[in-house]
């Protein structure tokens, strides 16, 4: 049998250009052409291409022979996997002065001890404040907060959320941890006529910070030192004029806004949206006038995109804009050379980090129970089986067609339904006495619950999507007190059902999806949480089943993922668990198929 040639293609730095080293291939040197600017030296029998075109070269062998082939010496660090650095060095600050803001029977851990050294240290020189998540932020910020109105006479502190359920945590964590003698309001609050409070949109936010008086009413009392709202407030415009940012931009320069938190930056605050832009308008308008504190447990040192805005915010670097800071640390290929397909000079802007962040982890400063994974393998039923293979057959017979499309991982929705939600796809199965035989899943998540409350604990039960949730409802309900939270329930509804969860013994289950309920929420009344399906990535798991695994956290928890085995469940599974080897598959915070086809066939079963 004739032995396979193997191609090694070296790619050296040389200044300004990339030098390429490999032997003679008609079928390499025509991917070479197709880079602008490349040229071939005859003294050196080597091709050269231009620094700023590696990105497009990489592209261009991307998915063939080649790809795996190549060895790259370069001083740009490229697509080096770099994490973030903790803290090791806390100032010893003298914080004899500074009050401490728990809830009543409780107290500030060391790190939060020394995250108000940390914090007095900077003076009003805002940070990143990247603690791991269950470390308590939210703690910190309030505590910063009210010393920082006390040292530099605040007027207001802005809370911006940038996911939009968390605005009714932080006010409760604000009122129970100053144990009442603090009010957090929510923009936009308004009284309703039976009782309760409504939450309007941008013109009653506006009313409220025009008016400086709660409820958009002269007549109620004045706006309190913590205000809170979503960061898609910063989208109300009337006209060419985005209003509440141009309000906020004047409160903060007449002195009335001195500090500025937002919550999970990482989550809609790209620079590129339209609240990402009005974030950086309001820091150039405002300059230092205010003090920013973004916070995120999350901070991916080697996705810079991410990392641009929180640094623009404290003035954490000097790039002039997001174009220039992308062509430093982007790789870019592609159609049109627009896609980012790596990242270099990531040891730079962990340097950066370092200089202006605040990074712990519950490891090295909490004594937290143990956490253990059990996958819970499953066989679809007979129906599912027959429906799997139909639905993966048309995905097949389309496979270009999905491909190239905007999102494929629309389409690709319909196995997991398969897997988890039969009923979705074939309208001839009925939720029924019936169904439990044509939904293997299902089954075997009611045994979990079954175990667990036979135990005399507590589970939160996570799903990507309400339908799933609503049919295990329907089984569940019957036996046992549950307790719901979904993007598809009433805020003042799903807030109801998270106070009951977390002081009724007698509710032991709570459904939730992961957008509504896996972020921003503490959930340590529960030891057990069991995902009926997997996220695409795998940050966003690790943040869910973190809501049980946090400060508070006394008894051992136990992760439960339920997978159908040789479908598609167990593709993504492998994929979150194995996340370093598989990074160039994530792509803001999705699987990218568009980019890495191959992965169609892994998903569908055809590239094992």
């Amino acid at each position: 049998m004739e032995q396979e040639v193997v191609f090694m293609i070296k790619i050296v730095q040389n200044g300004n250009v990339y030098e390429l080293d490999f032997r003679y291939d008609p079928k390499l040197i025509e991917l070479v052409k197709n880079v602008p600017g490349r040229r071939y030296i005859p003294q050196t029998k080597r091709w050269e291409i231009p620094v700023d075109n590696l990105g497009r070269f990489l592209n261009e062998i991307k998915g063939t022979a080649y790809e795996s082939q190549v060895q790259t010496y370069s001083g740009e660090h490229i697509n080096e996997n770099a994490h973030v650095e903790v803290t090791d060095k806390i100032p010893d600050e003298d914080i004899s002065d500074i009050t401490h803001y728990v809830r009543a029977g409780g107290h500030l851990y060391p790190h939060q001890i020394d995250f108000l050294k940390y914090m007095k240290h900077r003076q009003r020189n805002g940070f990143i404040l990247a603690d791991e998540m269950g470390l308590g932020k939210t703690l910190e910020i309030i505590n910063m907060a009210l010393y920082h109105r006390d040292a530099y006479h605040y007027q207001h502190c802005l809370i911006i959320c940038c996911v939009n359920t968390a605005k009714f945590s932080w006010k409760e964590d604000i009122e129970t941890h100053t144990n009442g003698c603090e009010t957090a309001y929510i923009l936009g609050t308004r009284k309703k006529r039976n009782g309760g409070y409504s939450y309007g949109g941008g013109a009653e936010k506006l009313s409220d910070l025009t008016t400086g008086c709660m409820y958009g009413d002269a007549s109620c009392s004045k706006l309190p030192y913590f205000l809170i709202m979503n960061i898609e407030a910063l989208r109300t415009r009337e006209g060419r004029v985005y209003t509440i940012e141009q309000q906020l931009i004047e409160m903060i320069q007449q002195g009335q806004i001195g500090m500025i938190a937002i919550d999970e930056i990482h989550k809609n605050a790209s620079p590129k949206s339209i609240q990402g832009k009005r974030l950086l308008n309001m820091k150039k308008k405002t300059g230092i006038a205010a003090e920013w504190v973004p916070m995120t447990g999350t901070p991916i040192v080697n996705k810079p995109t991410d990392v641009y805005l929180p640094l623009k915010l404290i003035d954490g670097h000097t790039y002039k804009d997001y174009w220039s800071w992308c062509q430093h640390f982007c790789l870019y290929g592609g159609y049109g050379d627009h896609d980012i397909i790596g990242y270099r000079n990531i040891p730079q802007m962990k340097l950066m980090l370092k200089r202006n962040m605040l990074r712990r982890l519950k490891n090295d400063v909490l004594e937290l129970p143990e956490k253990t994974y059990y996958t819970e393998y499953v066989e679809n039923t007979p129906a599912q089986c027959k429906l799997y293979t139909k639905v993966t057959n048309e995905l097949v017979s389309d496979r270009d067609e999905i491909v190239h499309s905007v999102n494929p991982l629309v389409r690709m929705l319909k196995l997991r339904q398969v897997n988890g939600s039969p009923e979705l796809i074939d309208d001839t199965i009925s939720i029924d006495k019936s169904y439990l035989s044509k939904n293997a899943k299902l089954v075997r998540v009611m045994e979990l619950i079954d175990d667990i409350i036979d135990r005399g604990e507590k589970v939160v039960v996570f799903s990507n999507w309400t339908a799933p949730l609503k049919t295990l409802y329907r089984f569940i309900a019957t036996k046992y007190k549950v307790c719901c939270f979904t993007g598809t329930m009433p805020e003042e509804s799903r807030q109801k059902h998270k106070t009951v969860f977390l002081n009724n013994p007698e509710y032991k289950v709570m459904l939730g999806t992961i957008g509504a309920l896996g972020v921003n929420h503490t959930l340590t009344s529960a030891n057990n949480v069991i995902f009926y399906d997997d996220p695409w990535n795998p940050a966003t798991k690790h943040q869910a089943e973190d809501r049980v695994y946090r400060i508070g956290t006394t008894k051992s928890v136990n992760i439960y993922t339920v997978i159908v085995k040789d479908t598609i469940d167990e593709v993504v599974n492998n994929i979150l668990k194995n996340k370093q080897d598989m990074s160039s598959y994530i792509v803001d915070n999705g699987l990218d198929i568009r980019n890495n086809p191959e992965l169609f066939d892994m998903l569908v079963g055809h590239g094992r």
